[in-house]
């Protein structure tokens, strides 16, 4: 996250590569593209699983800094705070990991993370980010959280309608005459 882009291409780096969030264990119920009846769309007022409302607002930040909107939703469009919500509801060990980082965010700029500058998170998470990709096994709680909502945030908007069909332009399972370039 050495600098803030909006050209997807330059975020790729700050979410790493996708292949790695699939070494994330879970059911194919819990990402997005394996639900036949998911909208894919967040609620007009969403209803946290897990976190209250001002750990929301943080998740949503962090997310909306991992993949914000360009000529595509970004995560938020894509429901994504609404995914991780409901992922970390379900698992006891990432709630513990979650609730560490989140008052570890708080802590570290005087006020609470969302009413930061931009620049400000950046500067928080650029850090985080260059541990976790250093090593992903490292066990600091903040790096672990990071690791954690980086790897759900690219889970969460690349098994969407909008990261898999709109982003990546997936047809389905199709025969195609050619294949399109990557843009």
């Amino acid at each position: 996250m050495s600098s803030y882009s909006t050209d997807r291409r330059s975020l790729l780096r700050i979410i790493g590569s996708i292949g790695a969030t699939c070494a994330f264990p879970f059911a194919s119920e819990d990402l997005y593209g394996q639900t036949p009846d998911h909208e894919h769309k967040p609620a007009e007022t969403p209803l946290p699983h897990f976190l209250n409302e001002r750990d929301f607002k943080t998740i949503s930040r962090i997310a909306d800094l991992i993949i914000p909107e360009t000529d595509t939703p970004g995560a938020i469009g894509a429901g994504v705070p609404d995914y991780i919500d409901s992922l970390i509801a379900r698992n006891t060990d990432h709630q513990l990991v979650v609730a560490d980082g989140l008052r570890w965010l708080d802590a570290q700029g005087g006020k609470p993370f969302p009413e930061l500058s931009e620049g400000q998170q950046l500067a928080i998470l650029e850090p985080l980010c260059a541990a976790y990709d250093a090593n992903s096994d490292n066990r600091a709680r903040n790096v672990q959280f990071f690791g954690l909502i980086k790897n759900l945030t690219a889970d969460g908007y690349y098994t969407s309608r909008i990261g898999l069909m709109d982003e990546l332009r997936y047809q389905g399972n199709k025969i195609l005459a050619s294949y399109p370039e990557c843009r």
